[in-house]
């Protein structure tokens, strides 16, 4: 006779196990999806040196700060809307089982890293799945696995986090143009609101939705309906959390408007050309201020301020568009952009030759945030990589399209004409990769016609030619780094981190050019590389000052001797006098520094 217990075991495994197997039973059928699971877990091993970073290779601003604001949260420090709400929490989360540990935010980085990789693979399936009539979901797979955006991004994660959700919303977007179910749209609409308390630029993707559902419902009766469901749950999200923290605080501001501001002003380094005598990003602010007016002066509105000095604002338009086309080279693969881009426009073509117009335009409606790029004129590789799974999506039915049309000589005229025509600009702008890239192309291309004609390869022509395509884009990928063996310790910024902790009691304040290893360390980061730093005449007042803000200590990396010429030299000035050396490693590369009483 089974005792309680046992049958409480009897019961527990069907439970838990039934669902496992019907998932396992369902890949097993499916071939397409166990082929993309396979990928992605050959990509996520030969990748994998990417996820497990030493403390140098952590971004030191973006992704050190989000990481200490998950810290903070679990102290019930909850940030404003425009930091990254969504962000604070994953990182809590993720920074939540190394608490104790010495160097917890390397290995913080390193499970949320995990996460938002995986989190990248299966928001961009989920939109090629919605996509599969027009194409195989397997193409995405293979773009997946050739490009090295879902690794790249990674350093920014607010980035990834807001792609995944705005992928995840477009394809339940998709999936309501498909079936018209409001479900859908109720969806869709959470998947944004995430996307907008990941990066403000989701707010821009909550109008984006509320558009998409008036263009294909308008002409029904019930419209209202719909576009209710579109809207309610983003502004429940929004507005709830903007609640939340006012209650919490007393703060019931966005942010969003002095955030917009802060990176309009940065974005003058298009056309600053300062010496960089102090610090280039914040001489470009003032230089900003000075053009444009101060923050105040304009309250806040980055418009306002461009109407003071339209001549200078458009300076730096020009400068910046000018600069898009290599940027989105180099932002999507030098080697690889070019045939993913000409797909891409063979894919909207093909929408359009269909007459799938709404269609087409949900696709152009989703990529409006990159917009806001064009208001502050600041380009990030990542800001252009938002919208890549739109980007892959085209490719894929550009690429579908292609070859199942390969036999007309109109389709063979047009891919010999925009492949040379790169490969030309490849050659005249000295960048061989671009042109070795497309040639490889052209190769693939002129195989798959004469299999076509003369081999009579029709019936397989499609596996054929996405097999090509596969080996052509894993060769123009380059190497993978493969898995490493990570030790943790003995690297010279690593030794620093472990050096102030255990000389300084945690929450010590210690200035420093650069965030991570002063968060990495536990202690209170002092930024030199701030407008509220005053400037001095002589290196004894700046070390009084130091004295009267409570800074015991200066943690010197490139970040402060590089990037901030200026106070290096007042800092090294000392060194030896009012500035004792605790700890020297890379000869002098990186440095903490006593002061002296």
């Amino acid at each position: 006779m089974n005792t309680d217990r046992e049958k409480g075991a009897d019961g527990l495994f069907p439970r838990i196990l039934g669902p496992l197997e019907v998932a396992l039973n369902r890949l097993a059928a499916n071939r397409t999806l166990t082929i993309s699971v396979a990928a992605f877990l050959v990509n996520f091993y030969l990748v994998s040196a990417a996820f497990f970073p030493n403390l140098s290779e952590i971004n030191a601003w973006d992704e050190a700060t989000y990481v200490n604001g998950g810290r903070l949260l679990l102290d019930g420090h909850w940030p404003r809307l425009s930091n990254s709400p969504l962000g604070t929490v994953f990182y809590a989360l993720a920074s939540f089982p190394y608490a104790d540990t010495a160097l917890w935010l390397v290995h913080s980085v390193s499970l949320g890293r995990v996460v938002l990789f995986a989190l990248l693979w299966i928001s961009a399936m989920a939109v090629a799945w919605q996509l599969s009539d027009l194409a195989s979901p397997l193409i995405m797979t293979g773009l997946l696995f050739v490009t090295k955006i879902p690794v790249s991004i990674l350093n920014f994660p607010s980035d990834p986090l807001f792609v995944a959700f705005a992928a995840l919303g477009f394809s339940q977007l998709l999936a309501f143009y498909r079936t018209r179910s409001v479900n859908r749209l109720w969806l869709a609409s959470v998947f944004v609101g995430l996307s907008a308390m990941a990066r403000n630029d989701g707010l821009i993707l909550g109008v984006a939705l509320i558009a998409a559902t008036l263009l294909l419902t308008l002409r029904e009766r019930n419209f209202w309906k719909p576009l209710l469901v579109s809207a309610a749950p983003f502004v429940i999200l929004i507005g709830g959390y903007v609640l939340f923290y006012g209650l919490r605080t007393g703060d019931f501001a966005m942010g969003t408007i002095e955030r917009t501001y802060d990176n309009f002003e940065a974005g003058h380094q298009t056309i600053y050309g300062g010496a960089g005598e102090i610090n280039p990003v914040l001489e470009a602010k003032l230089e900003a201020r000075r053009v444009f007016g101060t923050a105040e002066e304009n309250r806040y509105s980055v418009f306002r301020a461009i109407l003071r000095n339209p001549s200078v604002y458009l300076q730096r338009l020009v400068r910046e568009t000018s600069k898009l086309p290599r940027q989105l080279l180099n932002a999507y693969g030098i080697r690889i952009a070019a045939p993913v881009f000409l797909f891409a426009v063979r894919g909207l073509y093909d929408l359009l030759r269909q007459k799938k117009y709404r269609l087409t335009v949900l696709f152009l409606l989703w990529a409006t945030p990159i917009l806001s790029g064009i208001i502050i004129t600041i380009f990030r590789d990542g800001h252009l990589q938002f919208p890549f799974y739109l980007v892959y999506s085209l490719a894929a039915i550009g690429l579908t399209a292609a070859v199942g049309n390969l036999g007309n000589r109109r389709e063979q005229i047009f891919w010999i004409v925009a492949l040379v025509g790169f490969m030309a600009y490849g050659v005249i702008d000295g960048k061989p990769a671009v042109t070795y890239g497309v040639f490889l192309l052209l190769g693939v291309f002129v195989i798959i016609r004469i299999g076509w004609g003369t081999m009579n390869l029709r019936p397989n022509a499609w596996v054929a030619a996405m097999l090509l395509f596969f080996a052509g884009g894993i060769i123009l990928h380059g190497d993978y780094a493969g898995p490493k063996v990570r030790v943790l310790g003995q690297a010279a910024d690593e030794r620093g981190v472990l050096f102030m902790i255990e000389e300084f009691p945690e929450g010590t304040r210690v200035a420093a050019g650069s965030p991570g290893p002063i968060i990495a360390a536990n202690m209170t980061y002092m930024g030199l590389a701030s407008l509220d730093v005053p400037r001095f005449d002589d290196s004894k007042e700046f070390l009084s000052w130091m004295r009267g803000q409570d800074i015991k200590a200066i943690y010197v990396d490139h970040s402060l001797s590089s990037d901030n010429p200026f106070f290096w030299e007042l800092i090294s000035s000392e060194i030896g006098q009012e500035l004792e050396r605790g700890f020297v490693a890379d000869e002098g590369d990186i440095q903490v520094l006593f002061l002296t009483e």
